[in-house]
């Protein structure tokens, strides 16, 4: 409770600088799944990330400065496709769902850049929730993300699926993620500044990505590639973390704790990428094709 009490005081100290911030719509998680499922759409996800690079305001950890990506998280952010799904943190809106140290996050993150990025934001637009893929650690409930994965899981039931992911990501390997799938094809990227070969990797998306649901996990790539397919009527989804969310619920983590054969870029003490031997022949044969520099 004593830490409850501190937080909003310093909640009240803190945030005049929020003056500006425009009153968002930002949809549920599962009203954001169930726009995907009824209605086919794409879905480009925003964090503090993207919106750091969108503005120039630092590279990430597996993404350096680009001013084309800026450039391109701009326009992505800016768009209005039909059937494309532009998505912002639950947390622009409410915190209430969430724990805590996710709170003081996010509560700091906009006090000190939402100066910065509000002007790119439409308070007329219906926005969905990139919280879709961050269903369990920023969360105070954590019965909470067993709903949301029985909920994604509905999206790739009986599909195929083309993954577009780094080198270290290996959706699914060594869980029960896309089990309900018909089948699963991967191609493999950089794990690092994916967005110096952008266009290779569009191409060979494009190639493999025909009558597939396309799942991209590449950091602030993922944004722009999820956006870029879905004016060429592809199906894809940004979904960043959600197996490394995943793998977190299965062990019942308290916090970001690495996981075997994955590169888990907010746990990054220990990099163990051996994927264990039972794992590694279905693996390597999903892979259909690499990209690289």
């Amino acid at each position: 409770m004593k830490d409850l009490l501190l937080f909003h005081y310093w909640c009240f100290r803190t945030f005049s600088l929020r003056r500006n911030f425009p009153k968002l719509k930002i949809k549920s998680i599962f009203q954001t799944i169930d726009d995907i499922i009824i209605n086919k759409k794409s879905i480009s996800r925003f964090g503090d990330g993207e919106l750091r690079m969108m503005i120039g305001n630092g590279k990430i950890v597996f993404q350096n400065e680009n001013n084309d990506l800026s450039n391109k998280l701009n326009e992505v952010l800016t768009s209005n496709l039909k059937n494309h799904i532009v998505a912002l943190p639950e947390a622009f809106v409410s915190t209430k769902n969430l724990k805590l140290s996710s709170r003081y996050f996010w509560k700091g993150y906009l006090n000190n850049n939402s100066n910065s990025f509000s002007r790119y934001l439409n308070k007329e637009a219906i926005y969905g929730n990139s919280f879709i893929s961050r269903f369990y650690m920023a969360y105070s409930n954590k019965e909470f993300a067993i709903e949301v994965v029985n909920k994604l899981k509905q999206i790739w039931n009986q599909k195929d699926i083309l993954i577009v992911e780094g080198e270290f990501s290996r959706l699914g390997v060594g869980n029960d993620l896309f089990k309900n799938a018909t089948s699963l094809k991967r191609i493999i990227c950089p794990s690092e500044n994916a967005f110096s070969i952008y266009d290779k990797i569009l191409e060979v998306s494009k190639k493999h990505g025909k009558d597939k649901l396309i799942l991209i996990a590449l950091g602030p790539t993922a944004t722009v590639l999820s956006y870029d397919l879905a004016k060429q009527d592809f199906w894809a989804l940004d979904v960043g973390h959600i197996d490394v969310e995943y793998m977190w619920m299965l062990q019942n983590a308290k916090v970001k704790v690495p996981i075997k054969g994955r590169y888990v870029s907010e746990a990054r003490d220990i990099k163990d990428f051996e994927i264990p031997e039972e794992y590694l022949d279905h693996y390597n044969q999903s892979i259909i094709e690499k990209v690289t520099f």
